[in-house]
């Protein structure tokens, strides 16, 4: 998705290859079939090579340049732009998130097409999916759905919410259509839908990178939620469950206090007894880990929605 080449530096490499061989444009085109035309667009950094253009310049030079141009990759960096997104995404941090945005923004500015093969459309969808983000987390969220609709409408031209299953999404098209499941309060049937859609295409395997884990944490989380909006507790109960169980699967502390209140929260509806030992849990653990606003936050809502003192 994110693949990034300095062409024009490739293209100068080239260029010097070819002359310390004592080769013109138009030799090499005899030796490899390649036009002299496509090779000038080619040292010109215009293009990126196709993978047989680079093999028939390779027997040419005598050099592996599948190689040479892997080492001529931007990315690198463009992946730590995402990485970075997917840290703030997990912990909602809306201060790395305008300092992300200011740094994307001056990247691109100082990497034009031409010299760094910048795809205009990733640039674009990346730049949908931050205005999303920062809208959703907002005191005013109402309208990221609309972001998060027109990035992946950026490689999906027809995608809309309700049409959701019938396209193949890379992995960040995926964070997006989680973003838009997350962000439909209006139709959480369809969310559920969708949140159980990118559950499906998770890494289930325990090689996972550490945010398909948080991921598959969160998904459960909101799954949870969802469900109690519309009153189905058993299902609510079922994924908070499965999303303490992962934290446990998987050693980590993400959103466990969250999670263990939604359990706390079903168990209470649905009249179980121990319902009140999984909500003092849930404060318990906000509380170690300094979320204490969060902590404050679901303590008034209990004792104001349910009369439940924690």
């Amino acid at each position: 998705m994110f693949e990034s080449y300095d062409l024009v530096n490739f293209g100068n490499h080239l260029r010097r290859l070819r002359k310390a061989l004592k080769l013109t444009q138009k030799d090499v085109e005899s030796l490899s079939g390649l036009t002299a035309d496509a090779l000038r667009r080619i040292e010109n950094g215009e293009v990126v090579p196709r993978y047989d253009t680079l093999l028939y310049l390779s027997h040419t030079y005598k050099k592996d340049l599948l190689a040479v141009l892997k080492s001529y990759s931007n990315a690198n960096e463009l992946f730590d732009y995402y990485r970075r997104l997917e840290d703030l995404l997990v912990f909602n941090d809306m201060t790395a998130l305008e300092q992300l945005t200011q740094e994307f923004s001056t990247y691109v500015k100082n990497n034009p097409e031409k010299s760094s093969l910048v795809n205009g459309a990733v640039v674009n969808q990346f730049n949908l999916m931050l205005s999303g983000v920062a809208r959703y987390y907002s005191p005013e969220p109402k309208g990221s759905c609309e972001y998060f609709c027109a990035a992946l409408k950026v490689s999906h031209p027809t995608f809309t919410p309700e049409l959701f299953d019938q396209f193949r999404y890379f992995e960040f098209e995926s964070r997006i259509l989680l973003m838009v499941a997350v962000s439909l309060s209006d139709q959480p049937a369809l969310s559920i839908r969708m949140l159980h859609f990118c559950l499906e295409n998770l890494n289930k395997d325990n090689q996972a990178s550490i945010y398909e884990k948080y991921l598959r944490v969160k998904i459960h989380f909101n799954l949870s939620y969802k469900y109690h909006t519309i009153d189905d507790d058993q299902n609510a109960l079922l994924n908070a469950n499965k999303g303490i169980e992962c934290c446990n699967k998987y050693y980590l502390s993400y959103s466990l206090g969250p999670l263990l209140y939604r359990k706390g929260i079903a168990e209470f509806i649905l009249g179980m007894p121990d319902y009140l030992e999984s909500l003092r849990a849930a404060i318990q653990v906000l509380n170690i880990q300094n979320a204490h606003e969060l902590a404050e936050k679901y303590k008034a809502i209990t004792k104001e929605n349910y009369g439940i003192i924690i």
